[in-house]
C-alpha cells in the first residue's frame, strides 16, 4: 500500500518521526536503530514502511533498511507478537544477531530482550526458524558451517538441505575439523 515515505523531518524522537510530505505531517513509528541512522529535524529522510490496522486504528512503521522491515513483518506474523514488541526487538538487538539467535535456538539471547520470556522465545523460534534459515545469507554462518555447506553444495546438495544436515551433525556431536564435519554429515545421508 505505502512502500516508503520520503520528505523532510519536522519532529524526531527515539521511537517516532514526523515526516512532511506535500504539506502533510505523517507520523511514522520507528525502532531506535532507525532513529540513530537517519538525519535530524529539518533534514530529508526516506523510510521503508509497513502499515498495521488494529481496532480501526491505522499505524505506520518506518525502517532505515529492508532487513529491519522484513524482520518486523516476520515478527508481527507470530501469534502474540504485536507491533510494539516487534519494534522493541528491533530497538534492542541487531537484525543479524536476532536472526542468528532464532536459527541457533539461543534462548539466552532471545530472553535477554525486554518483554520476551521463554514461552514467547519458543514461539518465535517455532514459527520463524525455517523462514529465517531459508533467507539467511551463507555469509552470516560461522566459518566451519559455511565451508561444510559449500562443500556439500559442490557435491550436489541443495543449500537448504546441506545446511540442515550440517546443523543436525553439529547438534549431535562435538566436531573440530571441517573434514570430520563433512564425513559425519555424509554418514547421515
Amino acid at each position: 500500500m505505502v512502500d516508503y515515505v520520503k520528505g523532510k523531518i519536522v519532529h524526531k524522537s527515539p521511537t517516532s518521526v514526523v515526516v512532511e510530505i506535500g504539506g502533510f505531517g505523517i507520523k511514522v513509528n520507528i525502532p531506535i536503530s532507525t532513529s540513530e541512522s537517519i538525519g535530524n529535524e529539518g533534514e530529508g529522510v526516506k523510510l521503508l514502511t509497513f502499515i498495521t490496522i488494529k481496532n480501526e486504528e491505522l499505524n505506520l512503521y518506518g525502517f532505515a533498511t529492508l532487513n529491519e522491515k522484513e524482520l518486523f513483518r516476520k515478527l508481527v506474523s507470530v501469534q502474540g507478537i504485536g507491533a510494539k514488541t516487534a519494534l522493541r526487538i528491533l530497538s534492542e538487538t541487531l537484525v543479524e544477531t536476532f536472526e542468528r539467535a532464532v536459527v541457533e535456538e539461543d534462548m539466552n539471547t532471545l530472553t535477554s530482550i525486554h518483554g520476551i520470556g521463554p514461552k514467547t522465545a519458543k514461539r518465535i523460534m517455532f514459527e520463524l526458524k525455517e523462514e529465517i534459515k531459508e533467507a539467511l545469507p551463507i555469509a552470516q554462518i560461522p566459518p566451519i558451517k559455511k565451508e561444510a555447506i559449500s562443500g556439500l553444495v559442490s557435491l550436489g546438495f541443495k543449500a537448504t538441505k546441506a545446511r540442515e544436515l550440517v546443523e543436525r551433525v553439529l547438534k549431535e556431536k562435538k566436531i573440530d575439523t571441517l573434514e570430520e564435519l563433512i564425513k559425519e554429515t555424509l554418514k547421515g545421508v
